[in-house]
């Protein structure tokens, strides 16, 4: 293990970051909240154990390879990684592999989710987190392979809200494919996140062989998606100045209930178009579909990026709104939602009828639009989240109680595991050349009873396991 005490240094640089609130328009029934808007993003470049940083650095350096884990990650409940009130902290992390012996983690965090305290002497407010990764050969094994601790502190004379940004080097595994396990805390507040990247160096065509950053700023871009005028600059490790990009226009069905035993359709292939693309030059993808990028014909794998809608993933126009609605809806109920003159008034009528008064439509389309839109952060691949199986699970049932993960699945309990009235769902990984997370429900007719029982809850103005 690595430990490393990393003071920061400070580039700024300005990049606005949007906010719009979760409805169009003013509303008979409900005002959106306010975001407060973001006004500078600070860069803070950060590489560990670089020589040029040596005059900065206390390091403090124990090397321990191989050790062991006292569970394995597969044993641990991770319902954690699903539920947005677990923690104040949502970093980003993006792994490249620039040879076969170095690899980065690009990270970043806001500002405004560390806790900063003034220094009375010299009136600089100061932040400290701590960041540890530790890579495993996979969820099942207990051997952590290496793992490194870096401590960082930020001082700033003013407050303001910014992105704090980093990049460690470290070493790959031997394994073509592994797992890194990252936790930040903030070591202030006591407040701490955790998350999982998959490694895969399996062939030159890997997502993580690819560099992808922001066109105007050159920072990383840690997004699988693009907005239509985003612009951004892809390079591939091997040097090549030429990829070919092969773009699908698909409009994948809503998933079906978890008691149906209707499989879905294969997947067609064959692309709709096919372009290349010059690497390290400014480009954008301005119509809706997947843009799957590959520097060679070995392999289906590559860069997938995706364009869904405008506003993605927040829930912002009025189709937002009816669409996730087919969920709780019967037929002739949403057929008249999506026909209405007036689609955003029929939203309010709906809601109003199911909640009985204004306030309680208020916390249930909270509730209800807030998990589209943490369902298209969690689980979004070629297709929006809310629109996958693990998508529609989540906005019908919440975060689950329990969650259990292996290379090949998740597992997600509600309720207490082994008791009767528990339900268990289990959704099994595919093997998908554009993303790594794509999972399919294993469906049951024994799911039927619970499903309905969910959605008649949604339907009498109730939560399910609300707490």
């Amino acid at each position: 293990m690595n430990v490393i005490l990393l003071p920061l240094l400070s580039v700024f640089y300005n990049i606005p970051i949007h906010t719009s609130n979760l409805y169009p328009s003013s509303s008979v029934l409900w005002q959106p909240q306010q975001t407060k808007a973001t006004q500078l993003v600070s860069k803070h470049k950060m590489i560990g154990l670089d020589k040029r940083l040596a005059p900065l650095l206390a390091v403090a350096i124990f090397v321990l390879c191989g050790c062991y884990s006292t569970e394995r990650l597969s044993d641990q409940n991770l319902a954690f990684i699903y539920d947005k009130k677990a923690t104040v902290l949502n970093p980003e992390f993006r792994v490249t592999h620039q040879n076969d012996s170095v690899s980065l983690l690009n990270f970043r965090i806001a500002s405004s989710e560390l806790l900063y305290l003034q220094n009375s002497a010299s009136g600089f407010y100061s932040a400290e987190f701590r960041l540890r990764y530790e890579v495993y050969s996979q969820l099942e094994s207990r051997i952590v392979v290496d793992s490194t601790v870096v401590l960082f502190q930020d001082s700033v004379l003013a407050l303001t809200n910014r992105y704090i940004e980093g990049t460690l080097r470290f070493k790959p595994s031997k394994y073509a494919t592994a797992l890194l396990k990252l936790d930040l805390v903030d070591l202030k507040r006591n407040t701490r996140s955790r998350k999982y990247i998959g490694i895969d160096r399996t062939n030159a065509n890997c997502r993580q062989f690819f560099n992808v950053t922001e066109a105007k700023e050159n920072v990383p871009f840690y997004k699988d998606y693009l907005a239509k005028d985003e612009q951004i600059q892809i390079s591939h490790t091997s040097g090549v100045n030429q990829a070919k990009v092969l773009y699908y226009s698909r409009d994948f069905p809503l998933p079906k209930p978890p008691f149906s035993t209707e499989g879905p359709a294969p997947f067609n292939y064959q692309p709709d178009s096919v372009f290349v693309i010059s690497l390290d030059v400014p480009v954008s993808f301005p119509l809706v579909g997947m843009y799957h990028i590959q520097v060679n014909d070995s392999t289906r794998d590559g860069l997938t990026l995706y364009r869904f809608r405008e506003g993605f993933p927040r829930v912002v126009e009025v189709d937002d709104l009816i669409a996730p609605l087919r969920y709780i809806n019967s037929n002739q109920e949403f057929k008249k939602l999506t026909s209405a003159d007036f689609p955003k008034a029929e939203v309010d009528r709906f809601w109003l009828a199911l909640a009985g008064n204004p306030d309680r439509a208020r916390i249930l389309i909270e509730k209800y639009y807030s998990r589209v839109q943490d369902a298209n952060s969690y689980f979004s691949s070629f297709t929006e989240g809310w629109r996958s199986d693990r998508g529609m699970v989540y906005l019908i049932f919440g975060p689950p109680n329990t969650l259990y993960k292996n290379s090949s699945s998740e597992q997600w309990t509600y309720g207490e595991p082994g008791n009767p009235t528990s339900v268990t769902f289990v959704f099994v990984r595919v093997n998908n050349p554009f993303t790594d997370n794509d999972y399919r429900l294993e469906r049951s007719q024994l799911y039927k009873d619970n499903w309905f029982r969910a959605v008649d809850m949604w339907r009498q103005g109730r939560i399910y396991l609300d707490n």
